[in-house]
């Protein structure tokens, strides 16, 4: 009987604590935003969240990253490129970069393009090594 007791209460409390629409899924995936899965390196976890901005018109030079990066974009419209592909992102979009694969970017938009980055990284290891 406690354990009915308990779950009732716990599923009561749950429904009331969602039922105000206070939380809304940006993303959930096991894929990047090229589609291919997801990798984490070993080591020591370190997450890092910053703003990121790309003036309207500017290239984000090519680079990889050695762990996932996240990447939400709050303003504006991006073009990535990666393996001869083009994927575009704007406003809302939420993806996961590939880890290791050379990509580059550029704001195609009209306004500076802002973005939420969150790097779900190794302590130790940089978000980003430029290719050249």
């Amino acid at each position: 009987m406690r354990k009915i007791l308990f779950v009732m209460m716990f599923l009561t409390i749950s429904n009331y604590s969602l039922a105000d629409g206070h939380v809304k899924r940006i993303i959930s995936t096991s894929e990047t935003g090229m589609g291919k899965e997801i990798v984490y390196p070993s080591g020591k976890a370190m997450i890092t969240a910053f703003e990121f901005t790309v003036p309207v018109g500017s290239p984000v030079v090519a680079h990889t990253h050695s762990f996932p990066v996240l990447i939400m974009i709050q303003q504006g419209e991006i073009e990535l490129n990666q393996d001869g592909k083009s994927y575009i992102y704007k406003a809302g979009d939420a993806f996961v970069e590939d880890v290791g694969v050379v990509h580059e970017s550029k704001n195609i938009g009209n306004v500076p393009v802002k973005a939420i980055v969150v790097a779900i990284g190794v302590e130790g290891q940089k978000i980003m090594t430029p290719v050249k």
